[in-house]
């Protein structure tokens, strides 16, 4: 019998903790879910997606916590704009990729992991751990 793969929604205030790896998405586009949603059908393991959304919910000591536990991170930066205090210290993580069009920003002086779609961030990863075959 095949295991079901699953992705687990979370969003604030709460958290899940168990082996499945753990990705945040911080004020992603629609086209950004989209662009998740399509790489995540080729998962082969179940994921934890916790999803920040400044518009919904301005509890930045869940998306503080959460950032620090998760596997990885992506932030859409020119969709954050209550949280821009935040970006300096996401994109201090290693495990941090972030999509913008804002060229005159020097972002990359913190980190290296600019993406400009979320399938990108999949292929640099091996999609999340390991995907169907």
């Amino acid at each position: 019998m095949t295991e079901q793969i699953k992705m687990t929604l979370i969003t604030p205030p709460d958290t899940l903790q168990n082996e499945n790896a753990s990705v945040l998405l911080v004020n992603p586009s629609d086209q950004d879910k989209d662009s998740f949603n399509t790489v995540a059908k080729n998962l082969n393991k179940s994921i934890n997606l916790y999803l920040f959304d400044e518009e919904e919910n301005d509890d930045t000591s869940w998306l503080i916590d959460v950032a620090q536990s998760v596997d990885y991170i992506i932030v859409n930066i020119d969709q954050s704009r209550k949280i821009d205090w935040l970006i300096g210290w996401l994109l201090n993580f290693s495990k941090t990729f972030y999509l913008t069009t804002r060229e005159h920003m020097p972002y990359n002086k913190i980190n290296v992991n600019k993406v400009y779609d979320i399938s990108q961030v999949a292929e640099g990863v091996n999609y999340f751990e390991e995907r169907k075959t």
